[in-house]
């Protein structure tokens, strides 16, 4: 009985762990994207992917197709990088016309440039 089970617990963990690995794959995909590390996400995508297709037993995808459309979706995630870096760096350019709101709406100008008249010859209460 302890042949037996030395030889099928090593096979049954391998099969658990391999499993476990690619839910906690996707699992950190998913985390990573929503926090917006693009790159590290595309990186466990690709690692979900290729257990995913490894436990579904394609005979289409090899590990050489696989190695390629991951270079394709970890490149997709470092332009994505690229371009919130840049977005965050580069200032926003200068507006050529400034919008107005229609007259009588929107907030009134603190100064509408009208003449104030100081009298000195107030009449105080009193």
């Amino acid at each position: 009985m302890g042949l037996i089970a030395a030889f099928l617990i090593p096979i049954v963990l391998f099969f658990w762990l391999a499993f476990m690995g690619t839910i906690w794959c996707w699992v950190c995909a998913i985390a990573d994207l929503f926090q917006g590390k693009f790159v590290r996400a595309s990186v466990w995508f690709s690692l979900g992917l290729g257990g995913l297709w490894w436990w579904m037993g394609t005979d289409g995808v090899d590990f050489d197709k696989w190695l390629h459309a991951s270079y394709m979706i970890v490149s997709l995630g470092a332009t994505a990088t690229l371009l919130r870096y840049l977005n965050r760096i580069i200032p926003p350019r200068k507006q050529l016309f400034k919008p107005r709101s229609p007259t009588g709406f929107g907030p009134k100008p603190a100064n509408d440039n009208q003449l104030v008249v100081f009298s000195l010859h107030a009449k105080s209460e009193g």
